[in-house]
């Protein structure tokens, strides 16, 4: 009996090479169509993702018209959010601008030179001389640093100037992605879900961890970030510095580093007040920046990230610094919510394979 050999290529076979080739090509195409909306887009999910509780809650109130809520809470995050981020903006921009042209103009007229000998206390001009620094020469170094950073500092400003329509067409864009994934995400979800190969007991996991993450780093780090910026900026306004909502703004920038943080900004505003004869004052803003910026940081923030997504503070610092390194500033989001899913996918691994053992054949 002769026996036909089979075909190397079915029919089967080319529908499947056919099918993967066209959808991944597709897959491809639709990034690039994403690509240039990907900022406005993720913005818009992290807003509809740290307010859906409340959406959720709405929803309920409204017995069950979603459109409605999403119009709502839409117009509701415009008004309370996004709309007091423009304008404080706006107020950076022209604080910003205000730095600029203070730091270039003592620069130019010799001013910077002259206030650094006037700062300098006796007690810095003993560390100057120190053997180890007498080499350097710190008022230069000092001097061209704030240029460096005002020259910066410009030219971010005139970025942010010249891409004005760039940033109201990505407002646009981000309130009318903000109202579908209200009104449609968790269409969006179930969607997603049913194309991962798991099972709902991993599925469900693999949700609960990135949820739990999401609201531990939004609460643990960006809100105790904005407190510490406001209150940076109040003590600075009730001791007089200038440009208060500038330094408040880069305090709240700066607390989102794993080291440092805000005290970055009100320790040098302290040595400011200190140097300029108002020792008081001085003091006083060190015990503001301890109690009300400093204690918030040490103590809520470990609390509700590490409590709440179950991350050791070490790879917790690890997952930080390099989401800032490799994401920017949406990497203080993005690097725990990696580290965190990766547990999940490693257990998911040692409950599905690492009980499974080849067993050495034995004759029978």
């Amino acid at each position: 009996m002769n026996l036909q050999p089979l075909p190397v290529l079915t029919r089967s076979h080319l529908f499947a090479v056919a099918f993967f080739g066209l959808f991944i090509f597709l897959l491809y195409q639709m990034t690039n169509l994403l690509t240039p909306l990907l900022t406005p887009l993720i913005w818009a999910s992290i807003l509809a993702l740290a307010l859906y509780p409340i959406y959720r809650k709405l929803v309920r109130l409204l017995n069950g018209k979603r459109g409605i809520a999403s119009a709502i809470m839409t117009f509701a995050a415009l008004v309370l959010i996004i709309g007091p981020a423009v304008t404080l903006l706006i107020i950076l921009v022209k604080q910003a601008v205000d730095i600029y042209q203070w730091t270039s103009a003592t620069i130019q007229t010799g001013r910077l030179a002259e206030l650094w000998t006037q700062f300098t206390s006796s007690f810095v001009d003993k560390l100057l001389a120190h053997p180890a620094l007498v080499g350097l020469d710190i008022k230069s170094m000092v001097i061209k640093g704030i240029g460096n950073i005002s020259s910066s500092l410009a030219g971010q400003i005139g970025s942010i100037l010249k891409n004005s329509v760039i940033l109201v067409v990505d407002v646009l864009i981000m309130l009318i992605a903000l109202f579908f994934f209200f009104r449609d995400g968790e269409a969006y979800y179930n969607t997603v879900t049913d194309l991962l190969p798991f099972t709902k007991k991993h599925k469900d996991a693999i949700a609960q961890k990135f949820v739990d993450t999401f609201s531990a780093v939004i609460n643990g780090v960006f809100l105790i970030a904005l407190l510490q910026g406001f209150m940076t900026g109040i003590g600075f306004f009730l001791f007089q510095i200038p440009f208060a909502i500038f330094w408040g703004f880069l305090a709240a920038a700066l607390a989102l580093l794993p080291v440092g943080g805000a005290a970055l900004v009100w320790l040098p505003g302290a040595a400011y007040l200190y140097l300029t004869g108002s020792t008081p004052s001085g003091v006083l803003l060190i015990v503001w920046g301890v109690l009300f910026v400093t204690l918030p940081d040490n103590f809520l923030k470990p609390l509700i990230i590490g409590r709440k997504a179950k991350i050791p503070t070490f790879v917790l610092f690890i997952a930080l610094l390099g989401g800032l390194q490799a994401y920017g500033i949406l990497g203080i989001l993005f690097g725990p919510i990696i580290v965190t899913l990766l547990t999940v996918f490693v257990k998911i691994y040692r409950e599905e394979f690492s009980d499974q053992r080849i067993s050495p054949a034995h004759p029978s």
